[in-house]
């Protein structure tokens, strides 16, 4: 793109920096696009009873990264093919690069939705942390459609000058949104620890994988806002920008399809461990119940609790309880002990 204080006949043509850098980013996109095709057909195999909402949308989303690829390859094709033996198109726009943005953003907003309903579930419907990240991400969406919007008519480089402050504006947002994202989810995993180890284990295993996940999209948006800042009158920028929706897509569905793997953790053949020195004396009798209840974090997850009467040994600290969760739901374990009841 450009910037105000230089101009594209003061540089020099480089196509490493240019088509070059398209090239890669297109190769990285088509690498993307399998693993997404790849997971997604994992998830419909695996999940076949998951809500009729989230199935559609995955289906949206696969629509919408497949369009995407499309516009990522049509640009490549308008630069190396249909303007093979004109290399000053090198310093014009190709359309489907702008109505790439567009895709991009909503496919974005799509996704950070996903996620902050889960934030929404995770912090029991924290109002204030909920508007703040969908207040960000529309702001990314509504900047991205007006970059579109600005940008198509645009035939140089040059003429993309005024939307300079869009693009800084665009990359900004994304990355505040992100960390936004995987600072509240990484913050309310950690506070639902409950003190069981296999749970607290597993909780462990949530945060880290949302860091992860998190920091490579962030990364990504923040090493495109900062050679678009550095390097305005090359593409490299662009390189980062057209792989953004599908490492933000292959993202989520990775926390869907890892669901399996990690429920089998928590499971572990049916043991879970519970601290009896929590456990206080009745007045009315020498049982004691524990209530365990997996909450998942999915959408169309239920609650399930299943009272379970254990006899036990109070001289004893610790106490193997059989348990075995819903199939195709994971998430974390709440244990509540109960008072103790007579028969």
């Amino acid at each position: 793109m450009s910037s105000a204080t230089d101009t594209p006949s003061s540089l020099p043509l480089r196509f490493d920096t240019t088509l070059g850098a398209l090239l890669i980013g297109a190769l990285a996109c088509a690498s993307l696009y399998g693993i997404t095709l790849i997971q997604t057909v994992i998830y419909f195999q695996r999940y076949p009873k998951d809500t009729p909402y989230l199935k559609t949308m995955v289906v949206v989303l696969w629509a919408l990264d497949t369009f995407d690829y499309y516009l990522t390859s049509h640009g490549i094709y308008w630069y190396t093919v249909t303007n093979f033996a004109n290399p000053l198109a090198a310093a014009r726009p190709a359309w489907s690069l702008f109505i790439h943005v567009a895709v991009t953003s909503i496919s974005n907003f799509i996704v950070r939705s996903l996620f902050t309903r889960r934030v929404w579930k995770l912090s029991n419907g924290n109002i204030l942390l909920t508007v703040a990240i969908v207040v960000i991400s529309t702001a990314d969406l509504t900047i991205g459609l007006l970059i579109t919007a600005k940008a198509y008519p645009v035939k140089s480089l040059l003429g993309l000058r005024p939307l300079v402050p869009l693009f800084y504006a665009n990359f900004a947002s994304g990355v505040l949104a992100d960390l936004h994202v995987a600072i509240s989810l990484c913050y309310f995993l950690w506070k639902s620890k409950t003190g069981f180890r296999r749970t607290d284990s597993l909780i462990a295993t949530l945060v880290i994988y949302t860091v992860n996940t998190g920091m490579i999209t962030a990364l990504d948006a923040s090493a495109g806002l900062i050679t678009y800042a550095v390097m305005p009158y090359n593409e490299i920028f662009v390189a980062f920008y057209l792989v953004l929706s599908k490492l933000y897509l292959n993202s989520y569905l990775a926390s869907l399809n890892a669901r399996d793997a990690l429920r089998g953790a928590l499971e572990n053949d049916g043991i879970l461990s519970v601290h009896l020195s929590n456990i206080e004396p009745s007045p009315r009798g020498t049982g004691i119940t524990y209530q365990a209840s997996l909450v998942g974090t999915e959408e169309g997850d239920k609650r399930i609790v299943r009272p379970l009467p254990v006899k036990v040994d109070t001289r004893v600290e610790w106490r193997e309880i059989n348990f075995r969760s819903r199939p195709n739901s994971t998430a974390y374990v709440e244990g509540t002990l109960l008072s103790p009841t007579t028969p």
